[in-house]
């Protein structure tokens, strides 16, 4: 079961609970939430996945200060300034602040939904990037492939990427790239029900060469389709990285 709360200005209550709902989120309306949340919440959890609290600045926090309280655990998000006569800012820091919900702040909070969400094995998301241009921020393992041979010393295989299937088999021809498949997959199974005890559903695996188009990409698709084939937990594979707000939105 996931919980998240969102507490925000009035204005952007009813846009935040059809992005909620929309993200797969049970989102009660406002008047259905007690003072005293903790109990209300801990019922409706037993039968609903994963719930979403919005609370304006209208209705005060008492809810969310219930919940903290009582040990609840959830994820928190800030939307806007709320703030007003009866409005007093949760007591802890909230996990994500947006100022706004427009450009990107909307699809990124979409996706930190979409992380938070309660699944049944972890899932693995593999994409790549070039060391060049620098760590990717949202990356929550970052694996390091430059030290196999690259195709783009190899004429024919210079403009194909890693995915093709000549180069990703040139690539998986080295003693090391399968000793680096073979060392992480051991490592993700026995951590994987460890990030899970922690609520945390989504893992990012960053995998990067030089230039992010060719071992990079050979490695990456081949942890996907090993990690699916193993069970142990869903994988797939990203072309883009992840959402990142900048540091002046968040």
């Amino acid at each position: 079961m996931s919980l998240v709360v969102i507490v925000c200005e009035d204005r952007l209550r009813e846009e935040l609970e059809v992005l909620a709902s929309e993200a797969g989120y049970t989102v009660p309306r406002a008047a259905e939430l007690p003072a005293q949340a903790s109990d209300w919440v801990r019922q409706r959890l037993r039968s609903r996945a994963d719930l979403a609290l919005v609370v304006s600045e209208r209705q005060g926090s008492g809810s969310v200060a219930s919940l903290d309280a009582a040990g609840d655990r959830y994820w928190l998000v800030q939307a806007g300034s709320p703030e007003g006569p009866g409005y007093r800012p949760p007591a802890r820091r909230p996990h994500r602040r947006l100022l706004s919900l427009e450009g990107s702040a909307s699809a990124y909070l979409r996706q930190l939904l979409d992380d938070w969400r309660d699944r049944d094995q972890v899932r693995v998301d593999c994409f790549t990037f070039a060391y060049r241009d620098g760590l990717p921020h949202e990356a929550d393992w970052v694996i390091d492939t430059r030290f196999l041979d690259s195709p783009y010393w190899i004429p024919e295989m210079r403009e194909r990427p890693g995915t093709d299937r000549s180069v990703r088999r040139y690539v998986m021809a080295q003693p090391g790239a399968h000793e680096l498949v073979n060392e992480f997959l051991p490592l993700l199974a026995r951590l994987a029900p460890l990030y899970q005890s922690q609520r945390r559903s989504v893992l990012r695996v960053a995998v990067g060469c030089t230039g992010g188009l060719h071992r990079s990409m050979a490695i990456a698709s081949e942890l996907v389709d090993r990690i699916n084939s193993s069970g142990t937990a869903d994988a797939r594979y990203l072309k883009a990285p992840p959402l990142h707000l900048p540091q002046e939105l968040d």
